[in-house]
């Protein structure tokens, strides 16, 4: 087996390896969308008595599952989550939150319903990227038509998602890096014609 033939298999494990994480991340975003959209159902649906944990004055607040806490909030924290003003431009919105100004359950389950979307937006690009994944190891080639349309799809997905939550600047960058990652594989694929016609 030449050095070629070598390269060649550690790619395809690499391809093979990149595959099998990008599911175990894709299945752990759903479960993550999963709990916290329950989560902010809980929340929502027994506001008054969250509430009144929220007001106490010695209260600190876990977020995590037994023994095991993903974060801690103290009355310190809880204050300034309430004390920031909820604001929208549709007026029936705007009147239930000048209603709710000072719950923070409704803040809390909010918050988890922003989660929830975040996750599930991971769970999206993940799968994508997953499957990008699978089609170079099934076509054999990362510079196939196939590979190359995942990836652009990928990519633009990728940009609208981080662009909407993060901005003009962030989604300018990576539309910058999108074109040049499809540059790219676009010069492998037409260097990849051209070396098969010639032989």
């Amino acid at each position: 087996m030449n050095e070629e033939n070598v390269k060649l298999a550690q790619i395809q494990k690499s391809c093979k390896a990149a595959k099998i994480v990008s599911k175990i991340f894709m299945i752990a975003a759903i479960v993550g969308c999963a709990l916290s959209l329950i989560a902010s159902i809980v929340v929502f649906t027994n506001k008054d008595k969250y509430d009144e944990v929220f007001n106490a004055e010695d209260v600190t607040m876990r977020v995590g599952v037994g023994n095991f806490y993903f974060a801690s909030f103290d009355h310190e924290d809880i204050n300034s989550i309430l004390d920031e003003e909820m604001t929208s431009d549709v007026p029936e919105v705007q009147e239930y939150f000048d209603e709710n100004q000072h719950s923070g359950a409704l803040r809390m389950g909010f918050f988890l319903i922003i989660i929830t979307v975040y996750c599930a937006c991971l769970a999206v690009v993940m799968g994508f990227i997953g499957s990008i994944f699978s089609t170079v190891l099934k076509e054999g080639n990362p510079f196939s038509d196939k590979v190359l349309k995942k990836v652009l799809v990928s990519m633009i997905i990728i940009t609208v998602i981080i662009g909407a939550s993060n901005g003009l600047g962030m989604c300018l960058v990576l539309a910058l890096v999108t074109w040049v990652v499809y540059t790219i594989l676009d010069y492998g694929r037409t260097l990849q014609k051209l070396s098969d016609e010639t032989l």
